[in-house]
């Protein structure tokens, strides 16, 4: 075992389900050479097709979880600070006169200077069971054609924003320790090392498969089937507690049954205990997150947009620790939350992304609530007085309680 490595024994404790066989790529495609064979004659079907945005216009829209299984005794060793992970610091954000401590990822705005982050990048591709095209080939959901785009993103690469030329999550970060921290800090995610890629094949009854017009494919997943498979991956996968892994998909969301009814989760983090080192508890941080084609949601919800969603608020809560005052949903979209989730509040404006060109493609990097709009004082701290970023319009005050009903 290499040392911040760590072999994990589960992902989420609450979803201890037998996972069904992930397959090697190998495997995979001698699956893949037998349906072709077969055709649509062996009773497969096609993907059903559907007009751009369908989602959107049977009223389902994006959302994300924060799923973090930590012990009591690893929630206890983070509020004594005796845990072996990513870098964190300790902030505290003021409501009322009470003080809520919170973890977050990095060091002291004040004492400036760079903290690089180790990433790790698990590339997960979907083999659907059941499914061809018209011509009977299979339904691959292949997350290598897109992966180079991916990781030139600006989740990894820098650009220009307000509040500097870096990466996106660490622009969000400057924009609300602007007047505390020092000039030169930043938080930066390394170049991600690439883990084992995995194709996970999907059974009969645990996807439902549609079609855009540009004869894009997008496959909504049984969320419990797909969560024993993250469970599979993870023990299969040299994780380093030190690093961020993140397991990227293309064009795949959960619902309960694979339902449209309950879609659509287009990512989460996580943290999990992974094992302990004398009197230190050693903490996974862990990522999945969807790449989604153009015209399945419309608005600006598209490629990286859960990718940036997911980076920004475990860097923001990366234990999934943080309490933070209880918030209202802003736009009337309803609902209470009182976990520092700074992607969540913004997410239910269509207008989400934020376009950001590198090498001449547009990504679509999500805005986020910054940790004034959560302190909910009248005037933000932040670069200039903003409650949101990069977009300081989707956000123009602070949060709302809670309305009791």
């Amino acid at each position: 075992m290499s040392h911040g490595n760590i072999h994990l024994r589960y992902l989420f404790a609450a979803f201890l389900l037998t996972a069904l066989p992930v397959l090697a790529q190998s495997n995979a495609r001698a699956q893949a050479s037998s349906v072709q064979t077969d055709g649509l004659s062996s009773g497969l079907r096609p993907p059903v097709e559907v007009q751009y945005q369908f989602l959107p216009s049977h009223g389902v829209g994006q959302r994300f979880e924060t799923g973090a299984k930590t012990s009591v005794s690893a929630r206890t060793a983070i509020q004594q600070g005796r845990v072996h992970s990513v870098p964190v610091f300790s902030s505290t954000l003021t409501f009322d006169g009470r003080p809520f401590p919170l973890t977050l990822v990095g060091k002291a705005p004040k004492e400036g200077g760079t903290t690089e982050v180790k990433t790790q990048v698990i590339p997960v591709s979907m083999f659907f069971e059941g499914f061809a095209d018209v011509g009977g080939n299979p339904i691959v959901l292949d997350v290598n054609t897109v992966l180079p785009l991916a990781l030139n993103s600006p989740n990894f690469r820098a650009a220009s924003y307000p509040s500097g030329f870096t990466q996106f999550a660490d622009a969000a970060q400057r924009a609300q320790f602007f007047h505390s921290m020092d000039p030169n800090w930043h938080t930066m995610l390394t170049p991600p090392q690439m883990l084992k890629p995995v194709v996970i094949d999907v059974p009969r009854g645990a996807a439902s498969l549609y079609r855009v017009p540009s004869g894009r494919v997008f496959a909504i997943v049984d969320t419990g089937f797909f969560v024993s498979q993250l469970n599979t991956i993870i023990q299969t996968e040299d994780l380093d507690v030190e690093a961020l892994p993140i397991a990227l998909t293309t064009d795949v969301f959960l619902s309960p049954g694979a339902s449209i009814s309950g879609c659509c989760v287009l990512g989460f983090h996580t943290a999990f205990d992974g094992g302990q080192r004398e009197n230190t508890v050693l903490l996974q941080t862990f990522i999945w997150a969807s790449w989604i084609d153009d015209g399945i949601f419309g608005g600006t919800l598209a490629d990286v947009t859960p990718l940036s969603h997911e980076i920004s608020e475990w860097m923001n809560n990366p234990f999934g620790s943080n309490v933070v005052p209880p918030w209202a949903f802003p736009n009337g979209a309803g609902g209470c939350q009182d976990n520092l989730e700074t992607g969540d509040p913004v997410a239910v404006f269509a207008n989400s992304g934020f376009p950001v060109t590198i090498d001449g493609f547009t990504y679509h990097p999500q805005s986020q609530a910054l940790l004034q709009w959560f302190a909910r004082n009248q005037m933000s701290e932040a670069m200039e007085g903003a409650f949101s970023f990069p977009d300081g319009t989707l956000l123009p005050t602070p949060s709302q309680p809670c309305t009791p009903r």
